[in-house]
Formats: C-alpha cells, structure tokens, sequence
C-alpha cells in the first residue's frame, strides 16, 4: 500500500509528521482528498479541520485556522 508523508506545522513549532493513506484539506473551493501520487500543488486553506487517515484505518483530526497546502511530488 502506498502512503503520503504529511507534516502539518504551525508558525511556532510541528503539529504532525507521518505517514498516511490519505489527506483531506478544507481548500478555499470546497474540501479536497490527496492521495499518494497526487499532482503537485499549492492552494490556500480556510479555517477548518484536516483529517490525516491512517494506514492503520484510523483518522485524526486538526483543526487549522486557514494556512498554505502545498504538495510535493
């Protein structure tokens, strides 16, 4: 199975690094999935939660304020 690495990091220190199977992000337009091998990218997030899933299944929550997504091959 493939995964993404995230790392989430605010202005002052990490929040979260790892590996998932998924991420979902509250992009200005409306909620967008990233998914190993997705295209690169950099949009601009509004206030909301970003859910990391898992391998295991599991997903976890953190709510940001707005912010930058940015996607690295």
């Amino acid at each position: 199975m493939s995964t993404i690495h995230i790392d989430i990091v605010s202005a002052e220190h990490e929040i979260f690094s790892g590996e998932a199977e998924m991420v979902f992000a509250p992009a200005l337009l409306g909620e967008m999935g990233i998914a190993p091998g997705h295209t690169p990218l950099v949009t601009q997030l509004a206030p909301g939660e970003v859910r990391v899933k898992h391998v295991d299944g599991k997903e976890e929550g953190f709510y940001v304020s707005g912010g930058l997504l940015e996607v690295q091959p």
